[in-house]
């Protein structure tokens, strides 16, 4: 059912993705500066600019993110890509983290966190973290496979720099200080949501005659 729908819709899955990217990249980077001038979005996370505007558009992008990852990884697997077993696993992380993320809001500009920060803390990273161990495992299972060499190289780099971002923004939310999380965060942010792009494209370009030397 899935696969059929997708044949007649597949023309619509990357240009749908993309735009689900560019409204996400827009909240992170437009809303700051609509919920107060004054506050930094070098020194803030966007999560703490979400939680100063519930409900407003950085929410509803993480959800709607989270969401659209779900239904690529479903269309992935109803067309038979390599990606059952642990990065299906680790592709539901990223989408279930950000939809939880995006429900569970987290104290806004305190130290002192509540139990649904805690939440959302662990669902971020979580999900932080799932994706681009995603994109490494895709990578190996994929780069055999035709016509997937300029996707498989775009993933494997937006893939190292999303983990070295994490690593990053674990130093920097540790022993750091919080010195310019804001921007650490961005840029982690824009490899993963590029990573949901690259995804996308290379899902509709699938085509039925490489089902056949899918990498074991």
């Amino acid at each position: 059912m899935i696969a059929s729908r997708f044949r007649r819709h597949r023309h619509l899955l990357a240009p749908t993705v993309w735009i689900t990217v560019v409204l996400a990249v827009t909240a992170a980077l437009w809303a700051p500066s609509v919920n107060d001038p004054g506050l930094s979005p070098l020194q803030l996370t966007v999560s703490d600019f979400a939680a100063l505007d519930r409900g407003g558009p950085i929410e509803m992008t993480m959800g709607l993110l989270g969401a659209v990852s779900l239904v690529l990884l479903l269309v992935a697997r109803a067309r038979r890509l390599p990606v059952r077993g642990l990065p299906s696993v680790l592709l539901t992380v990223w989408g279930v983290g950000l939809l939880v993320a995006a429900v569970v809001p987290t104290d806004p500009l305190t130290s002192d966190l509540g139990a649904p920060a805690y939440v959302h803390r662990y669902a971020s990273i979580a999900a932080f973290v799932a994706l681009p161990l995603a994109g490494l495992l895709l990578d190996r299972r994929t780069r055999a496979l035709p016509g997937a060499t300029g996707a498989v190289l775009r993933l494997r780099a937006l893939s190292l720099a999303a983990l070295a971002g994490a690593v990053l923004m674990a130093y920097v939310a540790g022993p750091g200080g919080r010195e310019l999380i804001g921007l650490v965060e961005r840029g982690l942010l824009g490899c993963e949501v590029a990573m949901v792009g690259v995804l996308g494209r290379y899902v509709q370009r699938w085509t039925p005659t490489s089902e056949l030397r899918l990498a074991a």
